[in-house]
């Protein structure tokens, strides 16, 4: 007795789907970096970034270092966020900030890292805020402010 045409059309819909899946969880997500860059003239910039389900931990910068990480964006849900902290010799105090590094897709009608910074997102931390580069317009633009 052979196969039923029941039991093959099992098979073939269960190997169909075994290769979607396959393809589906191959690397087709885009590779992102995010770069954090210390612009802050003679201090030690200090940072914590994370996602909602992985630490990155902590790193501090010199002047003109930078640190960076690279991911897979998926389906839109992607996020980073970052917490800053440097001191002003200057002023004898510190400064701090958090924010989000990088998150996908949109909110509404307000474009999310993945647009404003496609595949690579540099953030320049600076005495007045934290910089993010705008690839879509060439130019740095001020997204975050210090809290005192």
């Amino acid at each position: 007795m052979g196969i039923s045409s029941h039991g093959s059309s099992i098979q073939v819909c269960f190997f169909l789907f075994s290769i979607l899946v396959s393809k589906g969880l191959s690397s087709s997500d885009p590779t992102i970096v995010v770069q954090v860059q210390n612009d802050i003239d003679q201090t030690v910039l200090k940072i914590h970034c994370k996602s909602l389900d992985q630490d990155l931990g902590k790193h501090a910068l010199n002047f003109r270092n930078e640190w960076h990480w690279r991911f897979r964006a998926g389906s839109g849900t992607t996020y980073f966020s970052c917490h800053y902290q440097w001191y002003d010799k200057n002023d004898k105090r510190y400064y701090q900030g958090s924010h989000e590094v990088y998150k996908g897709g949109f909110i509404g009608f307000e474009p999310k890292y993945d647009i404003l910074c496609q595949s690579k997102c540099v953030w320049s931390a600076r005495w007045d805020g934290i910089y993010l580069y705008r690839s879509d317009k060439e130019m740095w633009e001020r997204r975050f402010v210090w809290d005192p």
